[in-house]
C-alpha cells in the first residue's frame, strides 16, 4: 500500500517547548521531501501549525478538516493547500480518516488521545488496517507506554492489540516506518472484545 497522504493528530498548544516544534518541522520536512500530503486538524495553533508550516515550505501539500466553530480566523489555517470544514468534531475524524492512507501521533492533549484511540479502536476492531505510529518525543507517550503494558499484564488488552500501532522515538521516525512498511495480514473480520 502506497502513503500518499498521512493524517496526523497532534497538539494546539503554542506551549510545548521547542524541541517537539521543532520535530514537527523534521516530520513536516520529510513528508514534504517524499511527497506525502498532510491531512491535520486544519489549525494554524501549536504543534498543527507548524507541521502545516513546513510540509508547505518544503513545497508539499496540506489538507485541514476543522469544525465550524472552530474555524475562525484566529484558529483556522490559511495558508494551506484546501481546508475542508465540517459540521461536528465526530465529522472531522470521519473526514480526516476519509482522507488519509495512515495515521501518526505526535505529543498532544485530551484531543490528541480521543483521536488515537478512536483511529486505533477501529483498527481493533477491523474497521480499517491502515498503519498507525506514535511519536514518542522526549518520552511524552510513556506513561500511555506503561499503561499499555499494565492493561497487556491485567487482560484488559492483548498483546496481538498492541501490535496495531509502532512507536518510534522521533517525529521524522514516523516517515521511515512508513516507507518500509510492507503490507501486513489482513485485519481478522470477527470483533474481538480486547
Amino acid at each position: 500500500m502506497e502513503i500518499r497522504r498521512l493524517c496526523v493528530f497532534c497538539s494546539s498548544s503554542d506551549h510545548l517547548p521547542e524541541a517537539f516544534r521543532a520535530e514537527a518541522r523534521a516530520l513536516g520536512a520529510r513528508m514534504a521531501e517524499e511527497k506525502i500530503e498532510l491531512v491535520f486538524g486544519g489549525g494554524s495553533v501549536g504543534l498543527m501549525g507548524v507541521l502545516a508550516d513546513a510540509v508547505m515550505a518544503g513545497g508539499g501539500k496540506a489538507t485541514g478538516v476543522i469544525p465550524t466553530f472552530l474555524a475562525t480566523k484566529e484558529l483556522a489555517h490559511e495558508g494551506i493547500t484546501r481546508q475542508v470544514v465540517t459540521h461536528t468534531m465526530h465529522d472531522r475524524k470521519q473526514e480526516m480518516s476519509r482522507l488519509s492512507d495512515a495515521f501518526a501521533i505526535l505529543p498532544g492533549g485530551f484531543g490528541t488521545l480521543d483521536e488515537f484511540f478512536e483511529i486505533l479502536t477501529w483498527k481493533q476492531l477491523g474497521l480499517h488496517a491502515r498503519p498507525i505510529v506514535v511519536a514518542n518525543t522526549g518520552g511524552w507517550f510513556d506513561p500511555l507506554r506503561e499503561y499499555c503494558r499494565r492493561a497487556v499484564s491485567w487482560g484488559g488488552v492483548t498483546k496481538h492489540n498492541l501490535g496495531l500501532f509502532a512507536v518510534v522515538d522521533t517525529a521524522p521516525e514516523v516517515v521511515d516506518v512508513l516507507l518500509r512498511r510492507r503490507e501486513g495480514a489482513p485485519v481478522p473480520k470477527r470483533l474481538s472484545r480486547t
